[in-house]
């Protein structure tokens, strides 16, 4: 089920994630693992971090608070990035144990492994219809040169999803002069 819910506050967007994870968790238990969503939107502008955000000390929040974007701290893979207006942002909330090819179940991390390597196609696949050619690089995520054109952090537990990926469209990319987006020294 696709939900589209336009522009959304990035600690909603969290909080919304967080309880339809633990729904598809609950039935699970009820033995009901069919529920599989995917939320599109954007954000207001906010810089997040991932699970390594103690990187940023709340001097460098302050900084950037004080630059008009929100600040939060999260439960996903990845270090600092940027959401914004003209950005789409897809938050699937799956449950991995429907999708994963047995051959990559053997552990949970193989499973994020592969999940994350088919978010990447299918964003290779979906710019590509816009003539832009995306590739993979060592760095999570999709480029396009030297340039991330889409961004990925995601989370499981007990391989249910969230999180997820941000596609840069028609995003203020100023924004991302402020830090250094995931981590990546000399790239845009």
């Amino acid at each position: 089920k696709i939900l589209r819910l336009g522009l959304v506050p990035y600690r909603s967007a969290y909080k919304l994630q967080e309880h339809l994870v633990g729904l598809i968790k609950q039935r699970i238990g009820e033995g009901d693992s069919s529920l599989n969503l995917l939320l599109l939107l954007q954000h207001p502008p906010v810089y997040t971090t991932g699970i390594r955000s103690k990187e940023y000390s709340e001097q460098e929040e302050v900084r950037l608070k004080r630059l008009g974007a929100d600040f939060v701290r999260t439960n996903r893979g990845g270090l600092i990035t940027f959401h914004g207006p003209g950005q789409l942002v897809a938050y699937p909330i799956l449950n991995l144990n429907n999708f994963v090819p047995q051959a990559h179940r053997r552990k949970a991390g193989l499973g994020m492994r592969w999940y994350v390597n088919t978010l990447e196609e299918v964003v290779i696949k979906t710019i590509s219809c816009y003539g832009l050619e995306g590739c993979r690089s060592p760095h999570t995520g999709v480029w396009v040169g030297d340039n991330k054109i889409c961004a990925m952090g995601v989370h499981s537990s007990q391989l249910v999803t969230s999180h997820g990926l941000a596609l840069n469209a028609n995003t203020d990319m100023r924004w991302f002069k402020n830090i250094v987006p995931c981590g990546i020294q000399d790239k845009g």
